[in-house]
């Protein structure tokens, strides 16, 4: 452009010089005439001047004109583009907004003038100054938002305001059609799941053929269509067993139901009045069939291994139950027990030595089935320790008997000195407990590669890994009963002497509150089997023995005991000896007063660990509430452990969860 301009200049200037020369060669011939010439040059010149400027005056309004039309049509563009724009501060009021934004906010940005308004989710102190996108759901839209800093170039100013000179603009891009899809999408994902049948023998038993083939076809029908109902795809592949696959979609409405298919099931009526259940896993969310398939198994495994009359979920990794809302019924065959013991001896004759152990902070149960396994080990002629934690009442009443009987010089081991003990053929076995983090001596655990699990709990989603054998009994009142019957079928005879004996009764008669709480016919097998064996009475009523002390702090705890919906709450003092045993007797004397549904008593543990014992009258089942805080146990009888929590943040957390089991109880029954 510039070389141009000086193109034109020098051209301007040569001609001037031409005429000027023409006009003195015609003033030396004729000056008169040259005279005429310069009037005439003179008037060309004017007269192209004045047509020259009025050109670039036209050329002017001409431009003017369309840049004009330029910066309204690019305002009118950014007004009125298919993206919403907005402008804000770092206080995220709005500065700046196209009327896009405007047609799209709900709320008068006349009254507003804050983004928050339309993104109540919004947190600005996160991104501001950054540069980003997000996806936002906003009443019936979705939007993909992208962010970015706007710095002003006086930011740096050195003024008090100079945060407040730098804005961020939001574009929101309308995504909801494809975003509609992609959830249509998700939502007509499949989910895998299996069905059994899960006590067909218990409620069929003595029944004619003709009764049989009506009561399994009602159970079949409620099944079949229950999946139907959601278009899905159902084959009976064997007498109580079924696979389907439903949409996800048709889970999510199972699951917002409580899966209704279990209570129809369970108000089928039976001959017997024991009630038909069944057992569901359900896996979605894997990326493939195989996998998802391996995952739902696993589901109906953990129902099953939970006592049954459930559904297990996996969405993911994320694994949920429902139901469970029957206790598990007591099996009269033994053909189990005797192949589980015949396993045992099996797994020992291969092992070097044996280490059992219980869960930490081990109770009569605990220690009992640990010294009944000590005593197999024994009988099979191998060097047998019970690794212990920290000495609790329980141990301490126990092994101030040792002394008596020289075979258990050595008995009991530090969780240390088990780790020391335990080699690659170490056989370590894990009872009243079956998850990894509460056994006794976890390092041992983790350290050994040949396990058995021996437990009367209802199955956790956390379970130790790849055991050589897991006997896992929910029906049963206690681990103490399982391995008495264990002991029963020993290849090896067994004599128990009295300690070992009381040991185990001590257990059965501690987990069934004396034999009133889940007791079935075979508790009884058992304890008259120690009785024989030389259970001695005086030393189990010697074990259960408080203190003066003890008793009176457990009427200050019925006295200050919170009472709400037929839930009862209270707090063990801190600095008693045993809390763990006065918190159970104190939970177990709370629900044998009228009305209380449910007792829940807190306690002090070491290591700034707060303790639950819960306790039930069948109605309300604490196993899932300990469970949603971490532990575990039976419908009517629970605990857990709740760490890095004060005792009033702990009990707010379990009044929270037993309030909310309430609520979910009373829904269940309005629907039902």
């Amino acid at each position: 452009m510039n070389s141009e301009r000086d193109f034109f200049r020098i051209l301007t200037r040569t001609t001037i010089g031409v005429v000027l020369i023409l006009l003195a060669v015609i003033a030396w011939l004729s000056w008169p005439f040259a005279v005429l010439s310069f009037i005439f040059v003179i008037a060309v010149y004017l007269y192209n001047h004045k047509a020259v400027r009025r050109e670039q005056r036209i050329w002017k309004e001409q431009f003017d004109a369309i840049a004009k039309g330029v910066t309204q049509a690019s305002s009118f563009a950014l007004q009125n583009l298919p993206t919403a724009i907005v402008i804000i501060d770092s206080k995220a009021r709005i500065c700046w907004c196209n009327s896009v934004f405007r047609d799209w906010l709900t709320v008068d940005l006349d009254k507003t003038q804050r983004l928050n308004s339309f993104i109540p989710a919004l947190r600005l102190d996160k991104i501001w100054g950054k540069s980003g996108h997000f996806n936002e759901h906003i009443d019936e839209r979705y939007f993909r938002v992208i962010y970015k800093y706007i710095e002003n170039p006086h930011a740096y100013a050195e003024s008090e305001d100079a945060e407040l000179e730098s804005y961020m603009a939001f574009y929101f891009d309308d995504i909801t059609e494809s975003e509609q899809l992609r959830l249509d999408a998700e939502a007509s994902a499949p989910a895998f799941g299996f069905l059994m049948m899960d006590n067909i023998e218990d409620v069929t038993k003595g029944l004619s053929d003709v009764e049989y083939t009506n009561l399994w076809a009602e159970i079949n029908n409620a099944v079949v269509e229950e999946i139907d109902k959601y278009d899905g795809f159902i084959r009976n592949y064997a007498e109580d067993s079924y696979i389907f696959c439903i949409s996800k979609e048709a889970l999510t409405d199972m699951i917002a139901h409580n899966f209704p298919l279990l209570a129809r099931v369970h108000s089928i009526p039976t001959s017997r009045r024991i009630p038909a259940t069944i057992s569901i896993g359900i896996a979605a969310g894997e990326p493939s069939i195989k996998e998802q398939s391996e995952r739902a198994r696993s589901a109906l495994e953990l129902a099953l291994g939970r006592g049954g009359d459930q559904a297990s979920v996996y969405i993911g990794s994320d694994l949920t139950f429902y139901g469970g809302k029957t206790q598990g019924s007591e099996k009269n065959t033994r053909v189990r027990a005797r192949v589980v013991a015949q396993a045992i001896k099996e797994l020992m004759d291969d092992a070097d030595n044996v280490i059992v152990m219980g869960h930490e902070r081990e109770d009569y149960d605990s220690i009992g089935g640990a010294i009944g396994v000590a005593a197999m080990a024994k009988a099979a002629g191998k060097i047998v320790h019970v690794a212990v934690s920290d000495q609790t009442v329980a141990i301490k009443k126990l092994s101030d008997l040792f002394p008596t009987e020289p075979t258990f010089a050595r008995l009991l081991v530090t969780p240390q000195e088990a780790e020391e003990l335990t080699t690659d053929n170490t056989l370590v076995f894990v009872v009243d407990v079956h998850r990894p983090d509460m056994v006794a001596a976890v390092k041992a655990l983790q350290k050994s590669k040949r396990r058995v699990v021996i437990d009367h709990h209802r199955r956790a989603s956390d379970f130790i890994e790849k055991p050589l054998l897991t006997y896992l009994e929910p029906a049963s009142s206690s681990t103490s009963e399982l391995v008495t019957e264990l002991i029963q079928y020993f290849a090896e005879p067994i004599s128990l002497n009295v300690i070992e004996a009381s040991a185990l009764y001590a257990g059965i008669v501690v987990d069934t509150k004396n034999f009133a709480v889940q007791t079935g016919s075979r508790t009884f097998d058992a304890a008259s089997f120690l009785r024989r064996s030389g259970a001695d009475l005086s030393i189990v009523r010697h074990l259960f023995m408080e203190s003066f002390e003890a008793m009176q702090y457990r009427s200050q705890m019925l006295a200050e005991a919170e009472r709400t919906e037929g839930l009862a709450f209270t707090v063990c003092p801190g600095g008693v000896k045993g809390p763990s045993i006065l918190a159970a007797q104190t939970a177990d004397v709370l629900i044998t007063i009228e009305g209380i549904e449910a007792s829940f008593v807190l306690y002090h543990l070491p290591d700034d660990v707060i303790g639950v014992s819960a306790r039930s009258q069948g109605n309300v089942n604490v196993q899932l509430i300990m469970e949603a805080l971490g532990g575990g146990g039976h419908r009517t009888v629970a605990g857990a452990q709740l760490s890095h929590m004060t005792i009033e943040e702990a009990k707010a957390a379990v009044q929270a969860e037993a309030l909310k089991a309430v609520e979910q109880m009373k829904k269940e029954e309005q629907e039902e």
